[in-house]
């Protein structure tokens, strides 16, 4: 019984979470020590791992996010770690980079930023509800046990589906950019 309701204490949690909308990011430029904070601050609590300066330094050695000008980062940098912080447990750091390269075609990073939290938000408001009814985690009742299993080895195989079709749509909207990339080439070439 106190694994349910710690289960029900972590979506409750899940679902009071305020993940920071565009205007809600600090608008001004951050030092390192405030943005590992800032970003610590919240995705910590709720289950993900922290990020440290050494990953953030990492993540523009790789080109994910752009240098820091003057030691500083910018709103645009810090919710570009914030996204990488969110998706990180699940996808490689490349995957990342190329989905948040992707989203920022054709608009604002605001935009797309607040695409992503208002649909990560929209994801826990689904969970919460999926479970509502109560998911009995730890009940000797062989029923009670099936559904457990069956809801665990469902969100397990869900997670690693969505990861692979993720990855692939992103592979192929790289290859279409390419493609598009190398026919405007050649089109200028035949001119």
């Amino acid at each position: 019984m106190a694994d349910n309701e710690q289960f029900a204490d972590y979506l409750g949690q899940l679902q009071e979470a305020q993940f920071p909308r565009w205007t809600d990011l600090p608008q001004f430029d951050l030092y390192m020590d405030q943005v590992i904070q800032y970003v610590n601050d919240i995705v910590t609590p709720l289950g993900f791992g922290e990020i440290t300066s050494t990953m953030v330094n990492n993540y523009v050695k790789k080109g994910v996010i752009k240098a820091p000008l003057k030691k500083k980062y910018r709103p645009e940098q810090l919710a570009n770690i914030l996204v990488i912080a969110m998706l990180k447990p699940v996808f490689a750091l490349d995957a990342i980079a190329a989905g948040i390269q992707f989203s920022l075609a054709n608009r604002p990073v605001a935009q797309a930023y607040d695409a992503f939290i208002l649909t990560f938000s929209s994801a826990i408001e689904q969970a919460n509800s999926d479970f509502s009814d109560g998911l009995t985690i730890s009940r000797v009742n062989k029923p009670d046990m099936t559904t457990t299993q069956h809801a665990i080895v469902t969100m397990a195989i869900n997670a690693v589906l969505q990861k692979l079709l993720v990855e692939k749509m992103i592979d192929l909207a790289a290859d279409d950019s390419e493609k598009k990339g190398k026919n405007e080439t050649n089109h200028s070439i035949d001119k």
